[in-house]
């Protein structure tokens, strides 16, 4: 799960942090007596006005996923984006991202922490390259945690840790393609556990959008058949995983998909899920079956949930996202919304702020937790809701 993402020149980003980086969480840990900062959390609602950067936020991760497995050329043109050169605010120099994760040891299942970063330039022709990549790592040496640089590479050369953290045993790096992360390449190499670990992780990341305008239309183009283990993006194709799930195990699918029913009052009739659901696609049903997986996504970005639900199905939603985050204890679901009702049962440390001047068309947004409020946090432990807070109106600045 990731604990915090700092971005700086992308978007409409300056250098913006969300969450906690690498050497602030060793500071927590080395003192505790001192007030625990405010990190992501396993579930995490981004709110904010129109146009505050809340779907940046998750459209640069979705970029910078896209560069850890295609590579940043590829990256800037998929999906619609218009080229790096016209996602950086300032060509003169990098787009850094920043991301510190927790992990679970593939062979202690304890926690570790790695932080990744990445520098983006343009080239003389406009086109992107790798300028330098880092992975950080703590190790715990006696009474001290220390941070340990794993990789760090600059211009396409550097070094890399290929024993444990501790040992240290380094060896020279040389990437040759400077479109491509040497994580890219590393993290498919079991020898190196902390980078397929690291790879494994930003790979998992799934951005849904089965709220987008596009989805309703997705339903009626048709599909190829066979069964298909994972929704896509779009839950198109629906039919497919409903159809694997009842190949591989009918007594499974059956208790899953008469649970979902018994949560979706318009379901509970309908018996040709798959025909049922391409005539007419139930979004709640979706979420509900994404959340069933049984391969759970190491983090779920989603815009707008509750968008077009009735309002004690954002309830059902709700729930079902805590559940989740409940039973996958490294999962994680960063969500964006409009909606008070669907935080009303979170804690002021799962809900960030965004903000805009609009003074300049990038770099003037800003990024907080609603823990960090004394007085939101002391109406909370009072017992008001988040939801309501946000009505009342203690979470937005006035605009101007």
């Amino acid at each position: 799960m990731i604990l915090g993402v700092e971005i700086e020149n992308f978007d409409v980003f300056d250098k913006d942090l969300a969450g906690i980086l690498i050497e602030e969480s060793v500071q927590i840990a080395k003192d505790k007596d001192q007030a625990v900062h405010n990190r992501l959390r396993n579930l995490d609602a981004l709110v904010g006005r129109n146009s505050t950067g809340k779907t940046s936020f998750m459209g640069c991760l979705s970029f910078l996923q896209d560069v850890i497995t295609e590579g940043c050329a590829e990256a800037s043109i998929t999906k619609g984006r218009p080229g790096f050169a016209n996602m950086s605010p300032d060509i003169s120099k990098p787009s850094v991202f920043r991301v510190l994760f927790k992990l679970e040891d593939s062979e202690t299942h304890k926690p570790k922490y790695l932080q990744y970063e990445i520098g983006i330039a343009p080239s003389i022709y406009k086109s992107p390259y790798i300028c330098f990549e880092k992975v950080l790592t703590t190790v715990i040496d006696g009474d001290e945690i220390k941070i340990v640089t794993m990789l760090d590479i600059k211009e396409g050369k550097g070094t890399i840790v290929y024993s444990t953290p501790a040992e240290g045993l380094t060896g020279e790096v040389v990437v040759d393609d400077e479109h491509l992360p040497a994580l890219s390449l590393y993290g498919k190499l079991s020898r190196y556990t902390n980078f397929v670990e690291l790879f494994r992780e930003i790979r998992g990341w799934f951005f849904c959008s089965f709220s987008s305008e596009e989805q309703s239309s997705y339903f009626h183009d048709g599909g190829a058949p066979g069964g298909h283990k994972h929704l896509n993006s779009m839950g198109s194709n629906v039919g497919n995983v409903l159809e694997y799930m009842k190949m591989k195990d009918e007594a499974g699918y059956e208790k899953i998909v008469t649970e979902i029913k018994a949560k979706i009052p318009t379901m509970k009739h309908k018996k040709n899920h798959p025909e049922a659901l391409k005539e007419s696609p139930d979004k709640l049903f979706l979420y509900l079956l994404l959340l069933r997986d049984g391969a759970p996504r190491s983090t779920i970005f989603i815009e707008t949930p509750d968008k077009d639900l009735y309002h004690d199905m954002v309830d059902v939603l709700s729930d079902e996202m805590r559940a989740y985050t409940l039973k996958n204890a490294y999962c994680q679901i960063i969500f964006s919304t409009h909606n008070p009702y669907i935080i009303e049962t979170l804690s002021p440390k799962e809900v960030w702020i965004f903000e805009r001047s609009f003074e300049k068309d990038n770099g003037d947004v800003t990024i907080r937790c609603a823990g960090d409020d004394p007085l939101v946090c002391e109406m909370f432990k009072q017992g008001v809701g988040m939801g309501a807070i946000w009505y009342a109106g203690h979470l937005d600045s006035d605009p101007e």
